[in-house]
């Protein structure tokens, strides 16, 4: 595994950009939410906060692929990442309840760079490493996420803690930075043979909706981009909620939780490795299994059976990603990854906020344990029917049927 990542040197340089950008804004997320709790004592401020990191991927992330088309994808990142060094520094100014515009406003600002970031970095993956390195490459995609959820949450609590919000902050700034200047010596993230100049590259942003109509695959996997964000959005909201109030161990317990996702996204690539075929339908029976372990989750009497559930929970969550992103990479013509992933974000993130919302109210009338219940029968159901779904379904016809509307 570490042998593909020395072979893939563009993709070791956007590694490790992902990485040091990742923990960075995890260092300001943590530090930003103390610091309004800090000045406000409100949790509004922070419903606010959360709510305007979510809009942006609703409204810029089908744009993402449109202005990939008249950029590249490396001026892209650059830029972003640039520009979001610049705008954290506004949390700098922040004093009082008097500066919480500062905040709204570079909050929505971020989560914007962000929306177009993350489609664009995840687009360029295909396109610059090997097609049979995909699905190890995709395995690194989980070790990237888990290692910024426990260095990220945890160092970002502890520079906030000692040093102060403002030291997380510049942590932050700096951060953008290294991660931009790593991904400007990258000689290239377009697929071989495209050409990024003005006129001559392709559009496909408004052809999406005939690929869907010619391809079972592409419908499937856009109706899984709807269902599976709504229980991920029940996950999120429980597992604080657990931490917090239904085994009272505050926010230790809420970092150990975070924690131990991230060790389980760390994990998933060792048992990813030995997987060498049938990955839809191996994806599928994680997500069944995913639903079993969070309605256990939903019954356990005791926190540390908690974190143990949730990262056996999260280790079949990594292998699921890492094979569904294979095989959506594999399947889909690479001038479509784009605006794909772009539309992936969109429709994910907008359904996980709209979950959010709906399992904080639905919360008022429901315990806990039976609105984890709900969404791990879910998450079981919705694995037994993609399962059959993809049983149906040839993969080779399916890649050929995309080919061919594409060349259309």
């Amino acid at each position: 595994m570490f042998q593909i990542l020395k072979t893939e040197k563009s993709y070791r340089k956007l590694f490790f950009a992902g990485i040091i950008n990742g923990v960075g804004d995890r260092f300001s997320q943590v530090a930003l939410l103390a610091l309004l709790l800090h000045l406000t004592g409100s949790g509004l401020t922070v419903g606010i906060t959360m709510a305007l990191r979510m809009i942006p991927f609703l409204l810029f992330g089908p744009l993402s692929s449109m202005i990939a088309e008249k950029w590249s994808r490396k001026s892209v990142l650059v830029f972003t990442d640039f520009s979001r060094a610049f705008i954290a520094l506004s949390f700098l100014f922040v004093q009082s309840s008097y500066d919480l515009w500062i905040v709204y406003i570079g909050s929505f600002l971020l989560a914007s760079g962000e929306a177009l970031y993350g489609p664009t970095r995840k687009s360029s993956i295909p396109a610059i490493v090997q097609s049979d390195h995909i699905k190890e490459i995709n395995s690194w995609e989980q070790v990237s996420l888990g290692f910024v959820l426990i260095v990220g949450a945890l160092s970002g609590g502890l520079v906030s803690f000692l040093f102060g919000a403002k030291a997380a902050f510049i942590v932050n700034i700096f951060s953008f930075i290294l991660a931009g200047s790593i991904i400007r010596t990258i000689p290239n993230l377009e697929s071989s043979g495209t050409s990024i100049n003005e006129g001559k590259k392709t559009e496909t942003s408004g052809k999406i909706l005939p690929l869907v109509m010619a391809s079972s695959f592409l419908f499937m996997i856009l109706s899984f981009d709807v269902l599976v964000p709504l229980v991920n959005g029940i996950e999120n909201i429980l597992l604080s909620v657990y931490a917090v109030k239904t085994f009272h161990a505050g926010d230790l317990g809420v970092g150990i939780l975070y924690s131990v996702l991230g060790t389980g996204f760390l994990i998933s690539p060792l048992l990813t490795k030995w997987i060498t075929g049938k990955y839809l339908s191996i994806a599928f029976m994680c997500l069944f299994m995913e639903g079993v372990v969070l309605s256990g989750i939903s019954q356990a009497n005791s926190f540390i059976l908690v974190v143990i559930l949730f990262g056996i929970l999260t280790i079949f969550s990594g292998v699921g990603n890492t094979l569904l992103d294979t095989a959506v990479m594999q399947t889909i013509p690479s001038k479509y990854h784009g605006v794909y992933f772009g539309l992936s974000a969109t429709i994910a993130n907008t359904c996980i906020g709209i979950s959010m919302f709906t399992t904080g109210v639905l919360l008022e009338f429901i315990s806990p344990q039976m609105m984890g219940l709900i969404g791990g029968i879910f998450y079981s159901s919705l694995g037994i029917a993609y399962f059959l779904w993809t049983m149906r379904m040839d993969l080779f016809n399916e890649k050929r049927k995309l080919v061919t509307v594409a060349d259309n």
